[in-house]
């Protein structure tokens, strides 16, 4: 099913395969994308196109999202699901700097893996608030069930990048945080991601590696 599935991508273009619902198709790259893959897939509008393990040409290289979502409108949002042990949060704000730059996505969402094992539900109940197009029109009705209260009172606003709530009484993880780099930024407001994808322009792009090192040195950053 798996090799006949993959065929049949492989015979499709691009304007089709926008057209394919999401479907939870194993095996992925980490537990924790099978999880978040098993549970979206649950509550995905039939209109969007689900792309696992998306490559994204940048000046700076081929990068990986764990997750590509497009819908009908063209707007794009990639999800990274952040384990632990691959986490490195300085290369991974100047990995989205060149993917937002070039403006490969709309926004990146970065969740935690325990955040993913443990709150679930609450990741997708804030996700569908902010991109409702991408669930069924009454995925958010039915996740506010099995939210948390937390969850549902968190602040709806897209000026942050960091969305972080405690949850009362918890006796496991003790809060959820949800990153989000748009790109677009409000008026007269500035990200770091606009200086890194700036100055990697600047030079030509090149290693990401590299790059980060000459815009430490340039800074002064030890």
């Amino acid at each position: 099913m798996k090799q006949e599935f993959t065929k049949l991508l492989k015979q499709l273009d691009h304007s089709t395969i926008l057209l394919m619902p999401a479907i939870y198709n194993p095996p992925y790259d980490s537990p924790i994308e099978d999880i978040f893959a098993r549970h979206y897939v649950n509550y995905a509008s039939e209109t969007i196109a689900f792309t696992p393990q998306a490559s994204i040409n940048t000046l700076c290289g081929v990068f990986i999202l764990d997750f590509l979502l497009e819908d009908g409108s063209g707007y794009r949002i990639g999800i990274e699901c952040d384990g632990k042990e691959f986490h490195d949060a300085a290369r991974d704000e100047w990995r989205d700097a060149m993917i937002l730059g070039e403006h490969h996505v709309d926004v990146i969402y970065r969740v935690r893996g325990s955040d993913i094992v443990y709150y679930m539900e609450d990741v997708l109940y804030i996700l569908s608030k902010f991109e409702p197009s991408f669930f069924k029109p009454r995925a958010t009705n039915n996740l506010s069930v099995l939210a948390s209260y937390e969850a549902q009172q968190m602040a709806k606003s897209r000026d942050s990048e960091s969305y972080i709530f405690e949850y009362k009484n918890s006796e496991d993880i003790g809060f959820l945080h949800l990153s989000a780099r748009w790109y677009t930024v409000p008026t007269n407001e500035r990200r770091f991601w606009q200086a890194a994808y700036t100055y990697a322009l600047s030079i030509g792009g090149g290693k990401l590696t590299d790059v980060i090192d000459q815009y430490r040195k340039a800074h002064g950053i030890t």
